[in-house]
């Protein structure tokens, strides 16, 4: 797990992925439609953050898919900045 950075939420376990293209990553037996938006809820007081499938593959039709999910680009490139931020600090927060 790169920089040792997961958490289950809703009893879907999400790894850190990194900063470039996607941000998250995670392991489900159906592949999600393009498209598809999921908000993660890190707790009370803590912020929800909505995640958007960015890609999905599966590499042998008998295992789990792999997706990946990234947050929106949206606004510059400080304000995207700050929500990877904010989504990197929330999953180790869960600790």
């Amino acid at each position: 797990m790169k920089n040792g950075v997961f958490a289950r939420i809703g009893g879907i376990v999400y790894r850190w992925n990194g900063w470039a293209g996607c941000q998250l990553e995670s392991c489900e037996w159906r592949r999600m439609p393009a498209g598809t938006s999921r908000i993660l809820d890190f707790g009370i007081g803590k912020p929800k953050i909505t995640v958007t499938v960015w890609k999905t593959e599966r590499q042998c039709p008998f295992l789990k898919v792999r997706t990946l999910w990234a947050i929106s680009e949206r606004g510059s490139i400080y304000e995207h900045n700050a929500r990877i931020f904010e989504l990197k600090n929330a999953l180790k927060g869960m600790w």
